[in-house]
């Protein structure tokens, strides 16, 4: 359940917070007031797209923010992700002018698509463009599917696979001198690289044996120079060890002279050490012009299979991997496409089997939702309505075999036909009014912007008496212009445009009783009411 909700900076909104309360929350104000920037910024919140356009002109950052209850489905998302849960939620989202956006979940920063799941458990919003998705048959099949809870997980991996063969026989069974050319081609790619030989690794060795070769006569010279100067008469070696000797001589006067003597002594092994292993690199340098071209030649081959067939000796394997199970397959494909047909007609039973599961499983759900969803019309003045939900076959799609259809006659000796060609757009709030309050399981809270469009009068008394009722299961907050929605909320917000430092912003503030009643007559008779919508005001709040 919503808690607080805090929004800054989001269109006219300079800075609102709203303290969210239990049962049901009606706000009201004047067009334009800014009732549909704070279902802007809830959708924010709970992880829609970002708009840069939101952004309050003249600022460059906006944040909602808003503290829930948890529940059980939220706790086991943040559990996996790491995220402590052991008190309310807090959810808040930055955005900045250039519309990038930051989301944080208890502190921490998750990634829109978290917050957009997370948010699907805690708030569930009814906009005015909802109800357009009663007037697409193709969408009726999902308020099934999320009444019934219908798996489709088995059909689904089946329906993949067959897909998947699918293909795979599409491919193998192509023009027969394309297989050909195919074949061919990879047998001259495979000899081509199987000639060569590569070993991982070779061409580094070889670039650097190169580098040798290069530079032989160079390496040579300085080797000689070194050994000269460390061995050779007057050398390196020879001051160390006269030096060596002086000092071994006054070695007993002065302790200090030890160590001085075990450091140069150390120096003259080095000497030695060293001379000896510039000896063992000159003895192997020797300059051979055909080595060099032999080498050469093979990093040229290598540096061309590479540019051929992925850019590494070791990509190159790998295409030539690969290159070889492709040609297994196209030189057996008549033997595989057999197995592949078979396969498939194995796949098309199990789908169908599976798919007929799901349809029986829809159809006893149907009869279930279409009997619940009359009885709420009925509630909400529609008391001759007939209404069905029609699922016929169709062509296999990843959601079944089946197309769901609602049928509906609004009035009595009428027939049945599609919701979406007979049903007014009072009939359809209505409509979905009653899908939302079967369908009201998940999200604690529920948001309906302007539930009551088209409706007037007693059916829009019935509608203000369902929420009334949703809002005992649930927490439910309605922006209406309707006075019967108003008058049985248990909490009134008015939203309001005011002038401040030039500038129009939006402001929250919760009415008094009193203030409800001069709202509500407002709402009846325009700004200038009269004292019979006050009186008419009095009596609608007196009728709770």
């Amino acid at each position: 359940m919503l808690i607080n909700l805090d929004i800054k900076n989001i269109a006219l909104i300079e800075q609102i917070s709203l303290e969210a309360e239990k049962g049901m929350t009606v706000l009201t104000g004047e067009t334009g007031a800014g009732k549909s920037i704070i279902i802007d910024a809830v959708n924010l919140l709970i992880g829609s797209r970002t708009n840069k356009g939101l952004v309050r002109y003249g600022t460059d950052k906006a944040r909602v923010s808003g503290i829930f209850t948890s529940n059980k489905e939220v706790e086991n998302i943040l559990f996996e992700l790491g995220i402590d849960t052991e008190d309310d939620i807090i959810i808040s989202r930055d955005i900045t002018s250039d519309g990038k956006s930051v989301c944080r979940i208890n502190g921490a920063v998750t990634p829109q698509s978290t917050l957009k799941t997370v948010g699907e458990h805690l708030i569930n919003i009814h906009g005015q463009q909802d109800n357009q998705a009663l007037l697409n048959p193709s969408k009726h099949i999902d308020f099934l599917d999320s009444y019934a809870k219908t798996d489709l997980t088995n059909y689904q991996q089946v329906y993949s696979l067959l897909l998947t063969k699918r293909k795979e026989l599409a491919e193998l069974s192509k023009n027969e001198d394309d297989r050909v050319f195919k074949i061919d081609s990879l047998l001259y790619q495979l000899s081509e690289i199987g000639e060569a030989h590569l070993i991982p690794g070779e061409k580094t060795e070889l670039s650097a044996e190169k580098n040798i070769l290069v530079n032989a006569e160079k390496i040579t010279l300085a080797i000689n120079d070194a050994r000269q100067c460390l061995y050779e008469e007057s050398s390196a070696y020879d001051q160390l060890s006269a030096s060596i000797s002086s000092l071994e001589s006054i070695a007993g006067y002065d302790t200090s002279i030890d160590s001085i003597l075990e450091k140069l002594r150390d120096a003259l092994y080095a000497v030695e050490d060293g001379v000896h292993e510039l000896r063992r690199i000159a003895d192997k340098i020797e300059y051979d012009e055909n080595r060099l071209n032999e080498i050469e030649e093979r990093l040229d081959l290598i540096s061309k299979l590479e540019k051929k067939y992925g850019g590494s000796i070791e990509a190159v394997l790998e295409y030539e991997k690969n290159a070889a199970q492709t040609l297994e397959q196209l030189e057996n494909a008549d033997e595989n496409i057999e197995a592949l047909k078979k396969e498939i007609q194995n796949l098309e039973k199990e789908l169908q089997k599976e798919s007929e599961k799901i349809t029986d499983y829809r159809k006893k759900y149907a009869l279930i939702l279409q009997n619940e969803i009359e009885s709420s019309l009925k509630e909400l003045d529609m008391p001759n309505v007939k209404f069905a939900v029609s699922i016929t076959s169709s062509e296999y799609t990843a959601q079944g075999a089946d197309t769901v259809e609602f049928m509906i006659c609004p009035n009595a000796g009428e027939l049945l036909k599609p919701l979406a060609e007979i049903a007014s757009g009072g009939e359809l709030s209505r409509v979905m009014l009653a899908i939302k309050s079967i369908l009201a399981d998940g999200a604690d809270t529920l948001i309906f912007d302007e539930i009551d469009t088209g409706v007037s009068g007693n059916a829009a008394l019935k509608i203000a008496k369902k929420l009334k009722k949703l809002s005992e299961k649930k927490q439910v907050i309605c922006i209406s212009h309707q006075p019967q929605l108003a008058s049985v909320a248990d909490n009134h917000i008015k939203i309001k445009k005011v002038q401040k430092e030039n500038r129009t912003v939006t402001n929250l503030s919760v009415l008094s009783h009193d203030e409800r009643i001069k709202e509500i007559a407002r709402i009846i008779d325009g700004d200038e009411y009269t004292e019979t919508a006050i009186a008419h005001a009095k009596e609608m709040l007196g009728m709770q």
